[in-house]
């Protein structure tokens, strides 16, 4: 491109300094491209002398601090949105959004386990812990709630997470085989292979089917693989869900399953009342006359 830049200033206009009254001229750079000339006008000449320059150091140091500010709110603006797709694709409820560490009902039953938790989970959004949980305990011992508190660690740390019940996680590949769905199989599965955090929530409480058992079987084996970590949570005990996960006396696929999760992940019984209950005779207690 023959293009030429020459910097130079304009004697017709001309200011002169605050301090020392010295003449300072408008700066220019004359452009010429292709025998076409222009000139681009800048800003005066800067004043060399002790005041002007002191002057000078100043306002470029607070315009800096402004670039700065800005960059860093559009980095919290960025990050904003970030999370708010990861909520998005998170699938979890209003509810789930809202379990975290701080409301948890803690009692002389759960406080150690809460704490190790709580431990854990620091470690597993820095990568320091790489192994999952399996989180086994009867209803209401906030099993689900201290799954969400975890996954909501790290969304707040801008960590993509995927939550769901086997049956909801398997309701999203059969919506990809709609015609009208922009998202194949594949790519779902993809994503639950790859997410930094998969939870399935309330493993065993309804029996998959053979093709949803495969299905699963294709998901826990790649994270095995991969290394990359899941949380179960479950009423049912290693024996017991194999059971639940059989299929017509065909269980090698269901061993196959809960073996790589006992190898991946720490096993957490919660021993505790079960506090849905609890507040319900609370609040009935209240209501009696």
């Amino acid at each position: 491109m023959n293009q030429i830049l020459k910097p130079s200033i304009d004697k017709s206009d001309f200011i002169e300094c605050d301090y020392c009254k010295n003449t300072l001229y408008r700066k220019t750079i004359e452009w010429e491209l292709y025998g076409t000339k222009r000139v681009i006008t800048l800003d005066y000449e800067r004043c060399k002398c002790k005041d002007a320059q002191e002057y000078w150091n100043e306002y470029d140091l607070k315009k800096l601090r402004i670039i700065e500010d800005e960059k860093k709110l559009e980095l919290m603006q960025e990050f904003s949105r970030k999370v708010e797709r990861i909520i998005k694709n998170s699938k979890m409820s209003k509810r789930n959004l809202s379990y975290k560490f701080d409301n948890f009902e803690i009692n002389n039953s759960n406080k150690k386990v809460f704490n190790n938790l709580k431990n854990y989970s620091e470690k597993l959004v820095s990568n320091i812990e790489k192994k999952g949980l399996i989180l086994v305990g009867n209803n209401g011992v906030g099993k689900t709630h201290l799954a969400c508190s975890i996954a909501n660690k790290f969304i707040e740390n801008g960590i993509p997470v995927i939550y769901g019940t086997l049956i909801n996680l398997l309701a999203e590949l059969r919506n990809s085989y709609e015609i009208d769905n922009n998202i194949s199989e594949m790519e779902i599965i993809k994503l639950y292979e790859n997410v930094d955090l998969l939870i399935v929530d309330d493993l065993g409480k309804e029996k998959p089917s053979e093709w949803g058992l495969e299905k699963l079987f294709t998901i826990i084996n790649s994270r095995y693989e991969n290394n990359l970590p899941v949380i179960i949570t479950t009423n049912y005990n290693h024996n017991s869900l194999v059971k639940r996960l059989s299929i017509n006396e065909e269980i090698e696929t269901a061993k196959s399953i809960i073996s790589r999760l006992y190898e991946m992940c720490y096993l957490v019984k919660i021993d505790d009342i079960d506090h849905r209950i609890q507040k319900k005779k609370v609040s009935n207690c209240g209501n009696n006359n």
